[in-house]
């Protein structure tokens, strides 16, 4: 009785620890943790402590959380380094848990209702991953999925997983290498070796797994499906391959299952449609994909390529998980990029999605991916181009196995770019890149084929002039497609697509039209975009002439440093869109000679009196036409939070705004009341505030579809006209002069505020008195 008296005076005693460093500071947190876990040699002690500690890590940082994706290197350089040092592999987070599986009767419940709905979904249908089978924990009485139990180390993955996609939406999408992005990189480095030779480290006996039936697959996974096999699987099994019992693997590799299956059910989790969710599920909160998750996302697509690429070179007990692993990402990867493109706003940051399924489809750029490379700080951040592996003929299968992935969503990404002005840098450089993919030699003609040969068995008319052709061999550069064929359409099934999804076909007669026009509408764009680089080097010819520009160049005035980069931009863009031309041309083999002047179907205002006008494509008519002249695009959004431009000051800016909104928050009410009275205060008030506006920004709908919201905003105060360097240098010059004439700067900032007032009474007269114009 003494003794469980005192192993309770213990914990209490270690808890009562830690809950009084609770709420100082990280350093003197982690400098404590360590020493409680490196010196308790009770394991209750750490067992009550270890479920409060991963709540207190991952706990939204307005609660005491530790800031995972908030501190970068850049900006806390000893707080990003000190949170690494505890919490990487061989840290002591991982030791606490190492210690804890020493007790394989240990579990912590995980509740269902925090996981991603999806996930939630497939584990109450039973129809989960066999790693999910040990884990569940089941209420009887409802016969119901209530929990997860789950050991020390799948506690802590799981809970690592679902920071990102609950408590880390991070909205600036040029902010990199947060602790929480480093940690993912390391921890895919760590328990997915692509080394054949390298092994988790450290080495522990834990029994407390179940072994798995072989093969290692998705319970909804048809047994007999050959779909997304490695190679050497299509000819039987290699006789130099030792054969490994599974029981044994099992213990070797569970922890890079766990990361494995894990990161990729929740990280690449999307959420169901309301419409087809029962009614106690249709309020579940909807979570999004903040830029740093598809970032992070895309690390461990190419990570799991580099995994899995040793598949065959692998004699361990890797060598099922590695197979498994190309298996469940791409099924995954392909609904969650499908997802994205379907619900991202039409902005520059797309570029995101787009490289994240740029990776998911081309595997052979990272058989020796090195994903260290985005783990640390100032290293290069666009790797699209450090790799020139290109497509060849051994990924047939792997094209065949993901066939949607590449024909699917490369329709539904092609649209965007109709929608889109690609005559600027940053769309035309999206646009580059994905021509630049589709148009690897032996991909474009591989998928053709296939689709070709797919639908040639369906019996669709849109191939009906083919069909002597391929003599139903079904064969591209002398290798014969009937396998592969087989295993693209069988692809659909495996992809979990709708039973009733009818394949649009990209290489049909019915959409030659559209890809015409698409290829056209890159070589009318090439034209703006030469037509801009005339008007900005005009431009800035004009503004390097004369008194004045030497005048502004001497007290640092104007915008020639963007002004100069902004051509250099330009300047590439004709380039890019040429390239487009000739890639897509290729993709889509079109004739060269069908591509006529397309300005003369822009310019061309007779159309809007044809029959033209009354056909489906008006609407895309008339967005061509304010695609003309893309100069005359103005800013949308709140003025009083434009970007600071170089001839303002950075601090006064702020300070300004700080002011004016805090002004705006105690007076507005009185402001918008000056504005509407019409006697000569309220011209005072219309020289001195804002005139009320109406603005427009991207946002969600109710659907969490991209859509333009406007907002009003009314009569208000900005005081950001004063933080311009040139009202700054004019007060100084100003000073002096009254310095020099002995006047105190009393004196000096009196008679600034006189002219000032003097001026704004003034013209406010004039405008009531009808004397000048009144135009607000």
């Amino acid at each position: 009785m003494q003794m469980i008296i005192e192993k309770t005076k213990m914990v209490h005693d270690i808890m009562s620890q830690f809950h009084r460093y609770h709420n100082s500071s990280l350093q003197e947190r982690i400098k404590e943790l360590k020493i409680i876990i490196d010196q308790t040699g009770s394991y209750k002690d750490l067992q009550a402590l270890f479920p409060q500690l991963i709540y207190n890590i991952f706990a939204p940082t307005n609660q005491n959380g530790w800031g995972l994706g908030q501190v970068t290197y850049e900006k806390n350089r000893y707080e990003f380094e000190m949170l690494m040092n505890f919490l990487v592999p061989h840290g002591p987070m991982f030791r606490l848990c190492y210690k804890l599986l020493a007790d394989r009767r240990l579990k912590y419940n995980l509740p269902l209702n925090i996981l991603p709905l999806q996930l939630q979904m497939t584990l109450e249908r039973g129809r989960g991953p066999q790693f999910y089978a040990e884990l569940i924990t089941m209420d009887y009485q409802g016969m119901n999925v209530v929990a997860l139990a789950l050991n020390p180390f799948d506690y802590y993955i799981i809970n690592f997983a679902l920071f990102l996609i609950n408590n880390y939406q991070s909205n600036d999408w040029r902010i990199w290498n947060s602790v929480y992005f480093a940690l993912s990189c390391d921890y895919l480095v760590h328990f997915l070796p692509c080394d054949p030779n390298v092994q988790v480290t450290p080495t522990i006996s834990y029994t407390g797994k179940v072994p798995l039936v072989p093969p290692l697959q998705t319970v909804n996974r048809p047994l007999c499906s050959p779909s997304l096999l490695i190679k050497s699987d299509l000819f039987g099994p290699s006789n130099q391959r030792p054969t490994i019992p599974h029981t044994q693997s099992r213990y070797e590799i569970w922890r890079s299952e766990t990361v494995l299956q894990i990161f990729v059910d929740i990280w690449m989790s999307v959420e169901p449609d309301n419409t087809n969710l029962p009614m106690y599920q249709r309020n579940y909160p909807t979570i999004s994909s903040s830029p740093e998750r598809v970032r992070i996302v895309r690390v461990l697509v190419k990570h799991i390529h580099s995994f899995s690429a040793q598949y065959n070179n692998d004699p361990t007990a890797y060598c099922a998980l590695r197979k498994y692993a190309s298996q469940i990402m791409c099924s995954r990867g392909f609904h969650y990029v499908k997802d994205l493109v379907m619900t991202w706003p039409l902005d520059d940051s797309f570029r995101l999605v787009l490289e994240l399924w740029l990776s998911l489809i081309q595997p052979w750029r990272y058989t020796d991916y090195a994903t260290n490379q985005y783990r640390f700080p100032n290293t290069q951040r666009d790797q699209e181009g450090a790799n020139d592996n290109a497509f060849d003929e051994s990924f047939t299968q792997f094209v065949a196995e993901n066939f949607p992935s590449y024909t699917c969503i490369f329709q539904m990404v092609i649209p965007r770019f109709m929608n889109l002005d690609i005559s600027t840098y940053k769309n035309a450089v999206m646009l580059f890149r994905l021509g630049k993919v589709f148009s690897q030699p032996h991909l474009a003609p591989i998928l053709m084929n296939i689709e070709r040969a797919i639908i040639d068995v369906s019996g669709s008319p849109d191939y009906s002039h083919n069909n002597s052709s391929l003599n139903q061999s079904f064969t591209y550069n002398g290798v014969a497609l009937k396998k592969w064929v087989s295993i693209a359409k069988q692809a659909f099934s495996v992809f979990n697509m709708s039973v009733t999804y009818d394949y649009d076909p990209i290489w049909s007669d019915n959409k030659r039209e559209f890809m015409l026009e698409f290829v056209k509408r890159i070589h009318a764009s090439k034209r703006t975009a030469d037509k801009n680089i005339e008007d900005l080097t005009a431009k800035l010819n004009q503004e390097s002439q004369g008194f004045w520009h030497a005048v502004k160049k001497w007290v640092v005035v104007g915008c020639t440093i963007e002004d100069t980069q902004m051509l250099q931009e330009c300047q590439k863009i004709p380039n890019y869109l040429t390239n487009c031309v000739n890639y897509f041309v290729s993709i889509f083999g079109l004739d060269e000679n069908m591509l006529l002047p397309y300005e003369a179907e822009l310019f061309d205002d007779s159309v809007e009196h044809s029959s033209y006008a009354n056909s489906n494509n008006f609407l895309r008519h008339i967005n061509q036409k304010m695609r003309i002249k893309p100069s005359e695009i103005r800013y949308m959004g709140n003025p009083d939070i434009v970007p600071i431009m170089s001839y303002e000051n950075t601090t006064l800016v702020r300070m300004l705004y700080q002011l004016s909104t805090r002004l705006n928050e105690l007076y507005g009410e009185e402001f918008s009341r000056l504005w509407a009275r019409n006697d000569f205060w309220g011209y005072v008030a219309r020289e001195l505030l804002q005139k009320p506006i109406t603005i427009r920004q991207y946002g969600k709908d109710s659907r969490h579809l991209p859509c333009l919201i406007s907002e009003d905003l009314p009569a208000r105060l900005s005081l950001r006209c004063l933080g311009s360097h040139v009202l700054i240098i004019w007060i100084c010059i100003g000073y002096i002069i009254f310095w020099m004439f002995s006047c105190s700067a009393i004196f000096y900032l009196f008679f600034i505020f006189t002219a000032w007032a003097l001026i704004i009474l003034a013209k406010a007269y004039l405008k009531k008195m009808k004397i000048i114009d009144d135009r607000y």
